[in-house]
């Protein structure tokens, strides 16, 4: 839906329109589930966030301001709410990072040595995420693992996209570096 007709709805919804819900919700619900499976790894605690990032939503209607991207606010209220969950449950994050549920959506197939090798791979990325700076974690998990734009990072952050492009290449640089001091070899060759 384009964004002119998407302001048509909101304002629409605001107005009670249940049937212009429906399409808002519509027109957002897969990108923002898809941003709840990134942060949880769990798909059904990601559908109880996506209902809570629904109803924060419908709470907040009246804050959102017409001009504006619908969508890239709707994201923004996604996006915090996940972000305080997320510091929330740090400790049992780490013990669904390697959920058989997560690494099933993952791509690689059904062969038991590739999911060990994966699962592996996994845990490694994990301990080297949290060396990283908050900010730099957090681009790196919604732009490789939400498959957020360029774009869409740059609009989420509020930062220029040459400023996005250059954290995410510094935010991997970093990862290779901790995952190699992880390996027991010398961090400094991953920054060659």
């Amino acid at each position: 839906m384009e964004d002119a007709r998407l302001e048509q709805v909101v304002a629409r919804a605001k107005a009670g329109d249940p049937l212009a819900w429906e399409e808002l919700v519509h027109a957002t619900a897969d990108h923002i589930y898809r941003m709840a499976v990134s942060f949880t790894r769990n798909r059904a605690e990601a559908e109880d966030l996506t209902q809570e990032v629904y109803l924060k939503i419908w709470q907040n209607l009246g804050s959102y301001v017409p001009g504006s991207s619908f969508r890239a606010w709707a994201y923004r209220v996604a996006h915090n709410l996940f972000v305080d969950h997320y510091r929330r449950t740090r400790k049992e994050r780490q013990a669904t990072w390697l959920d058989e549920e997560f690494l099933a959506t993952l791509p690689g197939g059904d062969d038991p040595f590739t999911r060990t090798l994966r699962k592996q791979r996994l845990a490694l990325a994990h301990k080297a995420l949290q060396q990283l700076p908050e900010e730099l974690a957090q681009l790196l998990l919604l732009r490789d693992f939400g498959d957020w734009s360029y774009e869409e990072l740059a609009a989420e952050f509020d930062l220029p996209l040459g400023t996005v492009k250059s954290r995410l290449n510094r935010a991997r640089r970093e990862l290779a570096v901790a995952i190699r001091g992880l390996l027991g070899e010398n961090p400094q060759e991953a920054r060659v």
